[in-house]
């Protein structure tokens, strides 16, 4: 395409909801998208198709519609899209014993399970520390107590299907409710020794049978509204691993999971993980349908 054909949607917020921003934007199809921090705030640049704009600063614009921003389109030049991504993804090393990279650039790491993420229209490369922060959780619940079976709801580009795969879960089951990123998925599991996960499109609530660690990486409310089939998924003394959530919203997040308590959790840049586990004495944890949304 000419560069005619494409625009960059450019919008100043605060940094608390910087990454949220980024994640939208990725979520409603932007195929690139990019944050510069400066002295007003952060700047979420996406570059998007010209025939798209309309649609998603609409959408945006209404997603921000509490927030203090400023939205602007700019007519881009021809870009070089594979330069870009080598730009912005680069190798990160996540905890102890992980590595996502992308596939231009493997570092040779033999002390760590390396995963080779393909950028592109499925959120989940290691980039944002929502993902980051899962990954962490996932390893240092593995390495408390090994799981049989594992869900990982929202897997995006199956990064963290394939991180439980990797450090020794055999059953590995990855959901997610837009069915255009599965086949993404299956090529990065596949292509990283991972053959074996189970992708399905759908919610929770779709899954019958429980699993000894329920990861979910989503919005906060989605974590909220999906709160009973999430806890429902989770085995008797199985664990519960959520992110995508800001600080302001853990208390709200929590509050929704009646009967579990915080085992564990990281914050980083402003985005919250938490790992939960069941009260002692509830043989059933159950969870809030009437919990505050955020």
């Amino acid at each position: 395409m000419s560069g005619q054909d494409w625009v960059a949607l450019r919008v100043d917020v605060p940094p608390a909801v910087a990454e949220e921003v980024a994640s939208f934007l990725v979520a409603e199809g932007a195929p690139a998208v990019v944050t510069e921090t400066g002295e007003a705030g952060v700047c979420v640049e996406a570059h998007v198709p010209a025939a798209e704009e309309p649609r998603l600063a609409a959408v945006l614009a209404r997603y921000l519609a509490t927030v203090p921003s400023a939205l602007t389109t700019i007519a881009l030049p021809e870009v070089d899209w594979s330069a870009l991504a080598r730009r912005h993804h680069r190798p990160r090393w996540v905890g102890e014993r992980l590595l996502v990279a992308p596939p231009w650039e493997v570092p040779v790491a033999p002390e760590r399970e390396v995963l080779v993420i393909e950028p592109g229209m499925a959120f989940g490369t290691g980039q944002h520390a929502p993902t980051r922060g899962c990954l962490e959780a996932i390893e240092h619940a593995l390495a408390a107590a090994p799981a049989a079976a594992a869900l990982d709801v929202g897997t995006g580009s199956g990064v963290l299907a394939l991180a439980l795969a990797r450090l020794g879960v055999p059953r590995v089951v990855a959901l997610d409710i837009d069915p255009r990123v599965l086949p993404v998925a299956r090529v990065n599991l596949d292509q990283n020794g991972a053959a074996h996960v189970v992708l399905a499109a759908g919610t929770a609530s779709a899954i019958r049978g429980t699993f000894d660690l329920v990861v979910a990486n989503l919005l906060a409310e989605a974590i909220v509204t999906d709160a009973k089939a999430l806890a429902g998924r989770a085995a008797a003394g199985g664990r519960l691993i959520l992110s995508g959530l800001l600080d302001a919203q853990a208390a709200t997040v929590s509050r929704a999971y009646r009967g579990w308590r915080l085992a564990g959790g990281s914050s980083e840049d402003g985005w919250r993980t938490l790992v939960l586990e069941r009260e002692t004495s509830s043989p059933r944890a159950e969870c809030r349908d009437d919990a505050e949304r955020p």
